[in-house]
């Protein structure tokens, strides 16, 4: 199989924290693309050009990070680290898992206006995105509570999250306050599948 991704998407990140906790990584090679350039190989996967996208041993094109980890969970028991199909359990995972996608929807939106230039970008959606971002985080070790069948689903999923705002926003500085995900966190950041998919540096 082949995963279209880039070292620098938080949507990538998870796939490949996935397939290393579930010792899948062999069976997939790891393609590097801009989908900012709009490559034919990963448009021909994904006409949209958003990462990550999967192409299967046969041929099926699988694209969007939570319809991946479906996909591969389908192949191996993922045990706690994805919501079981017909588990009643699964829909408060499910409903967790996206508190979390919104904080990188927002990390990211704020990363693509940063991004304009200086005169053209807005401060008031800049403030709405780290808004939101903090009101998710301050809300999110009740939510993990909560909800606590699959909670190494949700762990890995947040702590790519956390890692994503130190990546692109460290200012936001989101350990001030915040012990209990700084321990989540640092509960986490060792394991191979994090440290072998980190971020760039610098």
């Amino acid at each position: 199989m082949k995963l279209l991704m880039s070292y620098t998407s938080p949507y990538a990140r998870k796939v490949r924290v996935f397939l290393r906790e579930l010792k899948l990584e062999d069976m997939i090679d790891e393609v590097p693309v801009d989908p900012i350039s709009d490559p034919d190989e990963l448009i021909s996967v994904n006409p949209a050009a958003k990462i990550p996208a999967l192409v299967t041993e046969d041929g099926l094109a699988v694209h969007d990070s939570r319809v991946i980890l479906g996909y591969l969970a389908s192949l191996k028991d993922a045990g706690d680290l994805y919501p079981r199909p017909n588990d009643p359990k699964r829909w408060a995972a499910m409903t967790l898992a996206a508190h979390i996608d919104a904080i990188l929807d927002s990390a990211l939106a704020w990363r693509m206006e940063q991004m304009r230039q200086p005169g053209e970008r807005s401060i008031f959606w800049q403030g709405r995105w780290q808004g939101q971002i903090a009101r998710a985080l301050d809300a999110l070790p009740e939510r993990l509570e909560q909800a606590p069948a699959y909670r190494p689903y949700a762990e890995m999923l947040s702590v790519v999250a956390l890692e994503y705002l130190d990546f692109r926003h460290p200012s936001m500085n989101w350990q001030e306050g915040r012990g209990e995900l700084v321990k989540l966190h640092d509960d986490w950041a060792a394991r191979p599948s994090m440290v072998e998919t980190q971020f760039p540096k610098g």
